[in-house]
């Protein structure tokens, strides 16, 4: 599965055999979709160009 790809049900479905994710055929038709819209909002943010921005400040908490 690469990585540049969409989730296919096949992938999907050999993925949650490998993890032992088993139920209902409507609780993993569910699943799948959340996944599926998950792989496709991680696309949205690789595409994000960020390798000539610097981080504003280092987060140090607080110690009261």
């Amino acid at each position: 599965m690469a990585s540049e790809t969409q989730l296919t049900r096949e992938e999907f479905d050999d993925l949650a055999q490998r993890l032992g994710v088993t139920g209902e055929p409507a609780y993993l038709d569910e699943l799948y979709a959340q996944v599926r819209g998950v792989f496709i909002g991680t696309a949205t943010i690789r595409e994000i160009d960020v390798s000539a921005v610097e981080p504003d400040m280092a987060f140090i908490p607080r110690i009261n």
